[in-house]
């Protein structure tokens, strides 16, 4: 009796874990969101890259990539601040939008070459992915 009680735990545990593998430090199961198990995932979330790191030209040095990214209206931290919402425009987005296309468009004219993804529609429609 006590061996079958014994089998029966051994096989209801493994049953229970046989959904959860160990990943990133975490226990991963169905249930468990994948950022935690996906170490690729949870490092880009934790540490975004900015809209600069996305920009490659040869021979050019960190620093005067920076410099390029500023003269195009860039921030120093890599980043953007959007412009001012125009009156035809009908939310923020759109006026940062507006401004990131304007700083690509000068990247551009700058021989940077974009290395971001252009696999959908939105980001197909940036100077970086070829728009106008």
């Amino acid at each position: 009796m006590k061996r079958g009680i014994k089998l029966c735990f051994i096989i209801c545990i493994n049953i229970l874990l046989t959904a959860c593998v160990i990943g990133n430090g975490h226990i991963c199961g169905p249930q468990t969101p994948v950022i935690y198990c996906d170490k690729e995932a949870l490092e880009a979330s934790n540490h975004p890259l900015s809209p600069l790191d996305y920009w490659n030209n040869k021979g050019v040095t960190t620093e005067e990539k920076l410099e390029d990214w500023m003269e195009c209206d860039g921030r120093e931290d890599g980043n953007f601040t959007p412009s001012k919402r125009l009156a035809e425009e009908k939310d923020d987005f759109s006026a940062s939008r507006r401004m990131y296309y304007k700083i690509q468009r000068c990247m551009l004219k700058k021989s940077y070459h974009y290395l971001g993804q252009c696999d959908n529609e939105m980001a197909k429609a940036s100077p970086g992915c070829g728009a106008p």
